[in-house]
């Protein structure tokens, strides 16, 4: 995984993660091992971790519950995508 150093590196690699749906378990751990340690990377970046919006980081918590819920799934991918559009918008501005 690139490591994001900018907003708009951060928001395409969300988007990556975003549309990822796994199947199984054995596709669902290497997704949650990436969330993890993207948070982790967010986490050490003062600059990424004050701009994030909370969506972000309950995103990269759940990956195990949107496996399980779909519809929680749903929800929760409609909302990322859209504050990740409007953080876009933000960053470019």
């Amino acid at each position: 995984m690139d490591r994001e150093t900018s907003p708009q590196e951060l928001i395409a690699n969300l988007r990556r993660l975003a549309v990822r749906e796994p199947a199984d378990v054995e596709q669902l751990d290497p997704l949650v091992t990436e969330c993890v340690a993207l948070k982790l990377h967010i986490s050490a970046s003062p600059s990424l971790a004050n701009s994030t919006p909370e969506i972000v980081w309950h995103f990269l918590s759940d990956a195990d519950i949107r496996f399980k819920d779909h519809r929680c799934a749903k929800a929760q991918l409609t909302g990322l995508l859209s504050v990740l559009a409007q953080w876009e918008r933000q960053s470019a501005a």
